[in-house]
């Protein structure tokens, strides 16, 4: 016997898009001014690390308005052509943040590198404290900032969110070792530290994006983690009334699971003690997942 069970989520899921919106508006907001604080300091004060954490926070003015197109048009209504609804535009403004993330930071290694040379050759002028103190306050800043949207990413199981957070804590990093770089470079007199440090971030920032790049990515070619894959089939195997799981195959819709489910039961249950059976299943699979829809089969199996 065939049973499709449908998970109603499109107001759940319009929520947290909706309270998704929202924070990525003020991260844009917040992104907007330590970018400008940083890069108008930077040139200013001559510190290429500065500059290089500007530029990174640059990306994260980019990101926050790719992932809200991304939110905005992931929350329209299924038509006759997506069916499905349009939950995989957020993992293609992810997969987008990541990629901007990942030419910032080649970006700042062309930069820099070209300072280093131009250091080797005609010195630099000095640097100035200010830009430690510049650095120390954009990092505490984003370090706050990368709490609150990892906090809500796992709360709203947004990964928009989490993208976000992730991106907010290789912004705090960077501007903390940038306040390192100079510092040191202040203290010996060795400027190179600042120019190779800012070398150091871009390529940072460049590992992180392709990180974004790489999990994104997973899930827009219908690719699904496997130790989820493997939570669920042992937990669906300690049930009694399951006499095996036939098959299972699960993808992702933006943020939310499609799980296709073939499992083996007694062939003399009643029609009843099925609709048992799938209620004990579709509680094990909504304990801590988002799913759009489960289509679970039901086939009679003998030992």
């Amino acid at each position: 016997m065939d049973w499709r069970y449908l998970f109603n989520t499109k107001k759940k899921a319009k929520k947290k898009i909706h309270s998704a919106q929202i924070i990525i508006s003020v991260n844009m907001i917040i992104y907007l001014i330590i970018a400008a604080f940083e890069l108008v300091l930077g040139n200013l004060t001559r510190s290429a690390a500065l500059v290089a954490d500007g530029k990174n926070n640059v990306t994260g003015i980019l990101s926050a308005l790719i992932l809200l197109v991304g939110l905005f048009y992931s929350s329209k209504p299924r038509d006759e052509f997506h069916m499905e609804g349009h939950w995989q535009y957020e993992v293609l403004a992810v997969f987008l943040s990541g990629l901007l993330m990942v030419l910032i930071g080649i970006n700042c290694m062309w930069v820099a590198t070209l300072k280093t040379i131009f250091i080797f050759n005609h010195g630099t002028e000095k640097l100035n404290i200010i830009a430690c103190y510049a650095a120390g306050i954009s990092g505490s800043v984003l370090l706050v900032e990368a709490w609150i949207n990892y906090h809500k990413g796992v709360t709203l199981a947004d990964s928009a969110l989490l993208s976000s957070a992730k991106d907010y804590l290789s912004d705090a990093v960077t501007s903390f070792v940038t306040l390192i770089a100079i510092g040191i470079a202040l203290i010996t007199g060795w400027y190179l530290i600042d120019t190779f440090s800012a070398i150091l971030l871009g390529a940072y920032i460049s590992i992180n994006g392709g990180q974004i790049i790489s999990q994104s990515a997973a899930k827009l070619s219908n690719g699904f983690n496997p130790g989820l894959k493997n939570k669920y089939l042992l937990s669906l195997k300690r049930l009694p009334s399951i006499e095996k799981v036939i098959y299972m195959h699960a993808r992702y819709s933006g943020d939310n699971i499609i799980l296709e489910l073939a499992v083996g039961v007694d062939a003399n249950l009643t029609i009843r003690q099925v609709e048992a059976i799938r209620k004990d299943i579709v509680a094990i699979l909504t304990a801590d997942e988002t799913f759009l829809y489960c289509c679970i089969e039901f086939r009679p199996f003998k030992n």
